[in-house]
């Protein structure tokens, strides 16, 4: 066992315990609040824009938007040379996310938080798996930022994990992240 599995362990030991004591329902509220939240409503727009925008209800609705800005004069067939129209859908679609994101949350932290003892367990067990997936959440997003860095320092980071009883090489050459921000 080299020095990052136990450092990985330990804290992966501490997420579990925060998110057995904390419960599913205030961890989940905690990661999709405030900053948090609004990147989750971000990257749920960047996935599924270019779906809304293949809808034909809502390519004809940007198609009337466009005509109408270019009736507009020479200040809205600018607007509408820029794509206006788009920018508008992802606005529109970000205030969406961003209420469906809202009420989801609240249903499910209610549902979790039933003042029963089956649901306390079911909270506290799925309090644990919560957080144990955000700290490997967090390794990968680490181990992708040494990737990004690269060169000898991704070298040096890749030879000190050689050996990694949970096989953190592995998981440092193979990170899904990298298929997501390939380049």
């Amino acid at each position: 066992m080299i020095t990052a599995d136990i450092i990985v362990l330990v804290a992966c030991i501490i997420f579990v315990l925060i998110g057995a004591l904390a419960g599913f329902g205030k961890g989940l509220k905690f990661f999709t609040s405030g900053i948090f939240g609004v990147i989750i409503s971000i990257f749920v727009c960047y996935l599924i824009f270019g779906l809304v925008l293949d809808w034909d209800a809502v390519r004809e609705l940007l198609q009337k938007f466009n005509d109408w800005l270019a009736a507009q004069g020479s200040v809205g067939t600018f607007f509408a040379d820029i794509h206006t129209d788009r920018i508008v859908l992802a606005v529109v679609l970000f205030i969406i996310i961003q209420i469906l994101r809202i009420i989801v949350v609240k249903i499910i932290k209610s549902v979790v938080e039933i003042n029963n003892v089956l649901f306390r367990i079911i909270n506290k067990i799925l309090g644990a798996a919560f957080f144990f997936a955000v700290a490997l959440a967090i390794l990968l997003i680490v181990f992708q930022i040494i990737a990004w860095i690269g060169g000898d320092t991704y070298a040096n980071f890749l030879a000190k994990l050689d050996g990694s009883i949970f096989r953190l090489d592995d998981l440092l050459i193979n990170n899904p992240l990298n298929s997501i921000f390939a380049k």
